[in-house]
């Protein structure tokens, strides 16, 4: 138990600043969803754009 205490003080404290390594890594999640949204988006809106005016 005190394990898993010491751990959870641990993600905590890195949390907590301002240059820890879990705020690197949502930062590089986010980064990575919103250039899949991009690249996947913007052509699939287009591609609905030309099938509309086809209509």
């Amino acid at each position: 138990m005190s394990n898993l205490q010491l751990k959870l003080e641990a993600f905590i404290e890195d949390v907590n600043r301002e240059d820890g390594l879990t705020l690197h890594l949502f930062e590089k999640i986010t980064s990575t969803l919103f250039f899949l949204i991009k690249c996947a988006g913007i052509p699939f809106v287009l591609y609905l754009l030309f099938q509309i005016t086809s209509w």
